[in-house]
Order: structure tokens, then sequence, then C-alpha cells
């Protein structure tokens, strides 16, 4: 409370409330008003909003670092293919959430902005109604003069997006808290990373409006004028940050990101590195606003280490910094690159996993994510440098604009293509090993998704050569547009149907570009859910046509259709990758085939993977 000698003007402090000259605690009826609307409305039991938002989103890690664990101990439990039996109850209610969560909305609205998966989508709303109810719920907003304090409204929106600041940042990071603890890569977490950033900018304006309303009922602009540049005012230090945040807000959106995604990524670390520092100043460290910022700090520390010191392999501890990975490009039809990467042999990765590359020579600031197309198999070759024995890190890269096309350029006019990378990874993927876990693997490819596909397929292969998997099916379809796709991966295909055991390997080719008549594309009846095979006719449908003189499918399959005859009984999982159309019509599929968990066919489980790059 603030003190006031006593040359201050008996006059003044002695006026009446009502007077307009009673306006600062030096009148004592002003300063009895202002010690009961403190008393009735603490300034600071607003903070307390910041901590029930924080103590919000940590059960909710809490939580799913316990079905992480759960996950991965019952991965590590199912070593053999699971006897088939009908589905239990606790069966059922997981088809019922799925059959309501996986479905997702068409139309170019849904698509432009990213709406993710019904259950995603109810999950994040469920935070902005918590958020929306701590707002709005308790009241007085407003005190009745300015001088009374802050707006209680002004406080705790702050607070409560101060408090979101540490969450934020552990959404971005390549490496976080958030992947160790609950096992979904950062390209899983990016659609709630976004969501929590529209959410501070939210609550950031809720927080603002407030700081202009009050002085303008006190006395209109000329008190929101002197308000704004008093000494120390939150409204002068709020307009930076908060215009700083809606340009990382609107820079963000998958309109802007995509097609200008390299200004996106750099303009977004430095908007976010000068967000967090303007934060700092804003707060002022009133009462404990910045601990939340520390928190920041430490994660976004812990982030660039980790990333840098551990995955980059240019700064990796076992490896010589700065030298880069011997590199070959190799152009392929249709506008694609071929990018193989000699890596040590003590660099590993799992199938879904992706890297981010830079090529110093040609592109030293571009730092793009590419999906792993290849499992770490041994290699020898030239230019291996110290490295006794090095694997392939093999990508397929599709020219667009920007970083692809310099890639296609360089691949197309340098006749040899040999060059030196640097690879940021791996990251993301599934975090348990779902071979243990599932009988039949359903792997569905649009275009260049065959990238994510490729590699469930010969780990699959390898693990059914040597017995030590539960999964006893694996069944890929792949829509493309031309058959000239094939060549990109046909001996890598040519080796999975040639090597797995009899009868395990399914694999079915559409082809987009060309409309000629044929066969009837729903393989069966059409009617949903019919036809649930037991694997015994897989090996018809193992010779597939890779070398081209083999059937093709053309046209789309209607998947509705498509994936409930893929299934076979007991537990089924389907990965997707491909445009976004293509993975929307995977998730309203496999929605719908979650009626068979409750119908006789005996279908006990059917988990959906989709692998996307959303920013």
């Amino acid at each position: 409370m603030s003190m006031y000698p006593d040359t201050v003007d008996p006059a003044i402090r002695n006026l009446s409330l009502n007077n307009p000259q009673c306006n600062n605690d030096s009148c004592l009826a002003f300063q009895a008003a202002h010690n009961l609307s403190q008393a009735e409305t603490s300034y600071y039991l607003q903070f307390d909003y910041g901590h029930w938002v924080a103590w919000y989103y940590s059960s909710i890690l809490f939580v799913g670092a316990l079905v992480h664990l759960a996950y991965l101990y019952r991965a590590s439990r199912q070593r053999q293919p699971a006897s088939v039996s009908r589905p239990s109850m606790i069966d059922k209610a997981q088809a019922l959430f799925r059959y309501l969560s996986y479905r997702r909305s068409h139309g170019a609205l849904a698509n432009r902005f990213g709406f993710p998966s019904c259950g995603m989508l109810v999950f994040l709303l469920l935070g902005v109604l918590l958020l929306f109810i701590l707002t709005f719920a308790v009241r007085p907003y407003y005190r009745q003069h300015r001088g009374y304090g802050s707006p209680p409204l002004a406080v705790r929106t702050g607070l409560m997006a101060a408090s979101l600041t540490p969450l934020l940042m552990a959404l971005s990071g390549k490496v976080n808290l958030v992947t160790l603890l609950t096992g979904l890569g950062h390209e899983k977490l990016n659609v709630i990373h976004r969501w929590v950033g529209w959410s501070i900018f939210g609550l950031s304006v809720a927080h603002t409006v407030p700081f202009i309303v009050a002085p303008l009922q006190d006395g209109g602009y000329q008190a929101l004028h002197r308000q704004f540049y008093s000494p120390k005012a939150f409204e002068y230090t709020g307009v930076p940050p908060l215009a700083i945040l809606f340009g990382v807000v609107v820079l963000s959106l998958p309109y802007v990101r995509h097609r200008v995604y390299e200004r996106f990524y750099y303009s977004h670390i430095i908007l976010a590195v000068t967000y967090l520092g303007l934060c700092f100043w804003h707060f002022g460290q009133e009462g404990d606003s910045w601990a939340y910022l520390w928190a920041t700090l430490a994660l976004w520390l812990f982030s660039i280490l980790g990333r840098v010191f551990f995955q980059n392999k240019s700064f990796n501890f076992t490896n010589p910094w700065l030298t880069g990975l011997p590199t070959r490009l190799r152009a392929l039809p249709g506008d694609m690159t071929r990018i193989d990467v000699l890596v040590p042999s003590t660099f590993s990765w799992r199938p879904g996993q992706h890297s981010f590359i830079r090529f110093p020579s040609f592109a030293p600031f571009d730092n793009h994510p590419f999906t792993i197309a290849s499992i770490p198999q041994s290699a020898s070759g030239r230019d291996t440098k110290d490295f006794s024995e090095v694997r392939i890190m093999s990508f397929f890269v599709r020219s667009h604009t920007g970083f692809t096309r310099k890639l296609s350029c360089y691949s197309n006019n340098n006749v040899d293509g040999s060059l030196h990378s640097w690879v940021d990874g791996p990251y993301g993927g599934i975090g348990y090993p779902i071979e243990n876990m599932y009988d039949t693997i359903i792997l569905i490819a649009g275009g260049t998704g065959i990238t994510a596909c490729l590699p469930w397929l010969q780990h699959i292969k390898q693990l059914m050569r040597m017995q030590t998997n539960c999964t006893t099916n694996i069944k890929l379809l792949w829509i493309m547009r031309d058959k000239a796709s094939i060549g990109w991966v046909s001996q890598e295909l040519e080796g999975v149907s040639n090597l797995a055991p009899e009868g395990t390997v399914m694999m079915e080719f559409f082809v987009t570009s060309q409309h000629q008549p044929d066969e009837d594309l729903s393989l069966g009846t059409g009617k949903e859910g019919v036809g649930v095979h037991d694997g015994s006719s897989h090996s018809s449908r193992g010779s597939c046509p890779i070398s081209g003189s083999g059937p093709w499918r053309y046209g789309r399959p209607n998947l509705i259709q498509w994936i409930p005859q893929l299934l076979t009984p007991a537990r089924n999982i389907i990965i997707a990758c491909g445009p976004e159309s293509l993975k929307i019509d995977v998730s309203n599929a496999s929605a719908l085939a979650q009626r068979l968990v409750f119908s006789t066919k005996q279908v006990e489980d059917i988990t959906l993977m989709t692998e996307t790059f959303g920013w």
C-alpha cells in the first residue's frame, strides 16, 4: 500500500469520494475504497488462475505418460501371435471411442486451417472451454475505478497466458519433454502447439481490452493517454509483445506456412525469441510471473542442447564436427530426387521416423524434414571417411518450390551427384514396437507417402523371417499418379516380395492419372463392414506388378469399402501417409470399420496411425 506524506493538502485528504479531485490514495475516501476493492477481489489471488492452468496441463501430461508406459509394457509382453478371440468389453469400448474420435471433416476450410480429427478437436476444445470458464465465470471483471488496481479480468487472463508459455515452448521443440513423457513425436504435437499459441493470443486480447476500457470509463481518452504513458505502465509495455504474438499466429496458419516455408521458419524463431524477451519487460517481475518465463527458457535450452549435441550428426559428440556426411543424389521420374546418406553404424532409427537435412554446399540456410525411406542396413562404399562400417539412410523428395526445387536442379545438373550433408534426427515415429502388438499391419500410401510405408515393409519382412514378432500379415495399398512412380522403389519392393515368407505380404497398386476399365474396386459387395479376411488368400495377391507387367488397378479406391476387406481377425493397425485428402478418407474409413469390433467377425482391435507433417 502506498504511503503518503503528512504534507498532503488536508483539503484533498478529506474530500468525498464523488469529488473529481479525490482520484488517488492521497484522498482518504479513495484510499478506503481502494482497500475495500482489493479486499473483495485481491490482485494477488488472480495469480492462482495461472497456477490452475499449469496444474491442468501438467495432469494431462501425467496421464499421457501413464498411457505411454502402459503401451510400452503391453508391447514388451506380447511376443507371440495372439490367438483369435472375441472382442472384450474393453475392446468394444475402445472401438466406440475410435468410431467417434477418428472422424475428420472434409472441405476446403478444414484443409486450409488444418482441422484435426474429431477426438483431437474435442480434446482441444475442452481446454479452450476451461480457459473460457476461468476467464468469464468469475466477477467482477472491472473495479469501480482504474485507480483501485488492475481489472481482475485483465490480471487473471494475463497470468493464464503466461502459464501456457512453457507448454507452448515444450510442444515446439524437436527434442522436448512432452515427447519424452508421452512418446508422441513433435510432428504430432504440432497441432496442439498451434492451438496453444492461438489460446495465448486469445487470452492476451482478453488481457488487453480491460486495460483500455477501464481508463476510458474513468476519464475518457485523456485518462487512457495519461495511464498509457505513466511510469511502468502495463499498457505501454504490453503493446509490442501483443503485436509480435499476432504476427506469430497469423504467419503460422497452414495456408501461409505451406507457401513460404523457409521464410516462415526463420521469422517464426525470430518473432518467438523477441516475444519472450518482451514478456520479461512487460511482466515486470510481478508476483511469480517471471517463473513461467524462466521455465520457458529452461525448456528452450533443453531442446536446443538436445538437438544440437545428440540429434544433429554434425555436432554429435561421437562424430567429427562440421564435416558432414557423404551423400549421393539421384534424379528419378516424376520430379523426384533420391537422397542416399552414408551414416555411421552407431546411427539407428525406426520406421516412420524423419530427419532434417541441410546441404551446406548449395543451400546452407535451408533445413527441411523428410521421412526416412529405409531401415538401418550395413553398406560398403567409397568416401566413408573414418567410418569402419556405414549404413545407408535414404530419402525420396518430390520437387515443388524453394529448397526442393534447388535439390532437383542440383541432382539434374550434376552427373556424379556426390556431396556432403548435415543430418539432424531421427525424430518422430511410433513410440512403441507395433510389431509386438498387432497381427496385421495395413499400409496406405498416397504418392510420395510410400516413403513412410516402405521401411515398415522392410522391417516387418526381416522380423517375419526371424519369427521374432507378433505380426503375421502386412498389406500395402499405394495410390499413385502414374505407373512410372513404381520405379522410385521397385528394387525395394521386389526385395520385400521375394524374401518375405510366402503368403504374408499383399500389395495393391492404383493409378489415378489413367482411366481404364477395371475390376470391381470395392473388393466385394461394396457394403460397409463386409468380408474380413482370415489371411488364407494373401499369397494370391503376393505377385505384384512391380516390373510393370502385372495387373494394375485404375482410379481411386473407395477406402470405406476396401479397408474392411483388408482387416483380419485379432489385432490390426492401419498406417497411412499421403495428401491431406487421403488421410481424411483413411480416418473416416477407419472410424466406420470400428463397427466390425461389435460384430461376429472377431476383429479385436483396429488402430489408426497417420504420418503427417503439418507445419
